[in-house]
């Protein structure tokens, strides 16, 4: 019995990793696109934290929390490229390609543009704890 615990235990941890590479992808692109972000330099906050709030928002908003599970990995592929689209033809590109997770075009457009809420509500947050009572 003990044999089969810590056999379990190591498929979670390993495909616990594998999903995180994925966030790992995310968290990247997030922060290389927020060190340059004028307002993050306004009030001096990391960009690695606001990327760290916004993969932890989208870690929470995704159908699956299962670890390891390849729609949570694609769900995660698809607000990569969101993040990392340097054009419109390429965030629809981006949109007609994982429609199928997210049930339709429209709802895929829906759920690339939450990436801007969330990048919004991390930097708020942000503002506020490193700012407080301004």
């Amino acid at each position: 019995m003990k044999k089969i615990m810590t056999m379990l235990f190591a498929a979670l941890l390993l495909t616990a990793c594998g999903n995180s590479k994925e966030q790992q992808s995310l968290k990247q692109v997030l922060t290389e696109k927020f060190k340059d972000d004028s307002d993050l330099k306004d009030y001096k906050l990391n960009p690695e934290d606001i990327a760290d709030c916004v993969v932890n928002a989208v870690s929470d908003n995704v159908p699956s929390n299962i670890p390891g599970d390849q729609k949570r990995a694609r769900y995660f592929q698809a607000y990569t490229l969101f993040v990392g689209a340097k054009s419109p033809g390429e965030l629809d590109k981006t949109a007609k390609e994982y429609q199928d997770i997210f049930g339709g075009i429209q709802e895929t457009h829906a759920a690339a543009a939450t990436v801007s809420d969330y990048i919004m509500s991390c930097m708020g947050l942000a503002i506020e704890k490193a700012h407080p009572g301004e």
